[in-house]
């Protein structure tokens, strides 16, 4: 039987609602409907329109519907990524089985003891994530799968993402004046995370940059788990601002103009370039050097700013740690990730997320929200598997407004 899920993600200049469904080929999900609204956004951790904030929701949520063919009636909540928080604690119990193995009451300890050591209380901001980056049995080696190893301690970094408790509140009141019910609040950057980047290349730190257009995310990831997070107050529009004020030409013939560039050190050119006008309607033909050099100094900058942040996260990272970019402050800039790479001197591979209606990088947050929604409701808890870890404990109190329940 088909499962039908509503979703909303707020992204940095538009709000996208999505109804999806599971499909029966090769175990995935299809989109069965968009609504996507632009809006102001959010800055700070606060939303820079609030008074528009509940029009934008709803004329998204409306159009969802309308595509469908079907009402909302209850909804998932993706968390912005200026309003989670990431933290880890180290912790370490006694592994109480007569044979001296690792079984799965060790394994929920040792994480319970991790939650206890931050000391989540019921007015704090929400837990919405817990999940290992690693464990470990007598300090040996660390692993993602410690069932069955034997020893005297079971240690562990666990990871906690938290939702704000003014977004959650904020989410509270909007969707109870249309009548919609909540069904849970996840970080679609960290359903994108775990849908778009290799499980061999987190086990040994990999850094995901989510670009977007008024910001830019920065993870740090180790196993299933986010270990360091940031958002750097730039992204595309930086860009596309630059090129209007040096040009003195419309924003949207800037965005044009920056989409069509491409940034090579060896060609300076531009694909399909659009038809500018000065204010007397007269045709302008910018040349591609021009256009091209511009964009490679806003662009500068904020590599430059990316570059920074991974100096600060150096204590998590190799100097083999892999870079996964998405979003459309520079995945979509033609030579963008080749830039970056050349930039910060590590491999960058720009995340691949396919959807039958959202395709292209600026969607992979939603599409990771909508796959981590999935998840935590298909995967069910089985003593028999080798390790529900690796994913299943990854939602592990997805729901719950605190960890008060693990301090029993």
């Amino acid at each position: 039987m088909k499962t039908r899920i509503a979703a909303i993600e707020f992204g940095t200049s538009k709000i996208v609602t999505v109804i999806a469904q599971s499909s029966s080929k090769n175990n995935h999900c299809e989109i069965v409907s968009c609504g996507k609204v632009d809006y102001a956004g959010y800055n700070s951790g606060d939303w820079v329109d609030w008074d528009n904030l509940n029009k934008a929701i709803y004329n998204s949520i409306i159009a969802a519907q309308s595509n469908a063919g079907t009402p909302i009636k209850d909804i998932y909540i993706g968390v912005p990524c200026e309003f989670i928080h990431v933290q880890t604690a180290d912790a370490e119990v006694p592994i109480r089985s007569t044979d001296g193995r690792v079984r799965i009451e060790d394994i929920q300890a040792v994480e319970d003891m991790a939650a206890e050591m931050l000391r989540f209380k019921e007015n704090d901001d929400f837990v919405i994530h817990r999940s290992p980056a690693w464990y470990s049995v007598d300090r040996g080696t660390k692993t993602m799968d410690p069932k069955g190893l034997k020893g005297d301690f079971l240690s562990a970094k666990m990871s906690f993402i938290t939702a704000g408790a003014d977004f959650v509140d904020d989410m509270r009141d909007i969707m109870g004046h249309v009548g919609i019910t909540i069904n849970g609040f996840l970080s679609p950057t960290f359903g994108e995370q775990l849908l778009g980047t290799n499980p061999n290349d987190r086990d040994q730190n990999c850094i995901f940059i989510d670009s977007g257009m008024y910001n830019t995310e920065f993870s740090v990831l180790r196993g299933d788990a986010m270990v360091y997070h940031a958002v750097l107050p730039c992204g595309g529009n930086d860009i596309t601002t630059h090129l209007a004020d040096e040009l003195e030409i419309r924003y949207d013939e800037a965005e044009q103009l920056k989409r069509s560039a491409v940034i090579s050190d060896d060609i300076k050119e531009m694909i399909k370039p659009p038809v500018c006008r000065d204010k007397d309607g007269r045709r302008i033909q910018y040349k591609a050097e021009l256009v091209c050099s511009m964009v490679t100094v806003a662009l500068e900058k904020l590599c430059r700013m990316i570059e920074l942040t991974v100096k600060d996260a150096q204590t998590f990272l190799s100097p083999r740690s892999k870079v996964y970019l998405t979003g459309g402050g520079i995945a979509m800039l033609r030579g963008g990730a080749d830039y970056l790479e050349s930039y910060i001197g590590r491999r960058v591979e720009v995340v691949d997320i396919q959807s039958n209606k959202l395709g292209s990088p600026e969607y992979a947050s939603v599409l990771g929200l909508v796959d981590l929604i999935f998840d935590s409701i298909e995967q069910r808890y089985d003593e028999q598997e080798t390790l529900p870890m690796r994913v299943m404990d990854t939602f592990k109190g997805i729901f719950s407004k605190s960890h008060s329940d693990d301090d029993d």
